[in-house]
């Protein structure tokens, strides 16, 4: 907490607790710094960016992703962390065609 802020609070407490009585000012304190740092923490995570996925390439793989609707294939080349992609309004498959065997299961 900043010594400013801090200071508000006090002043702000005195103040209301002429008026109101110090209990309900200082009720009012504590609920006004909870609420400030809670939507302060809230607003940072907000604006922050996932990170970016961990990208690996897999072209000697043969891996593809084939719609079972219309039959497009589109070709594995670099693969992320990430679900598989619609075509059709389905998800394609992942399927394997030649090259040499994963380290991990395709699915």
């Amino acid at each position: 907490m900043t010594p400013a802020l801090l200071a508000i609070s006090v002043v702000l407490l005195v103040a209301l607790g002429e008026a109101y009585g110090y209990l309900r000012a200082a009720v009012a304190a504590v609920m006004f710094l909870g609420i400030f740092v809670f939507g302060i923490r809230w607003i940072r995570s907000a604006i922050t960016s996932p990170p970016e996925p961990e990208i690996a390439d897999v072209s000697d793989y043969g891996l593809k992703y084939v719609c079972t609707m219309c039959g497009l294939e589109l070709k594995v080349e670099v693969a992320a962390r990430d679900k598989a992609p619609t075509h059709c309004m389905e998800p394609m498959v992942l399927v394997q065609s030649g090259g040499k065997p994963p380290l991990r299961p395709v699915d």
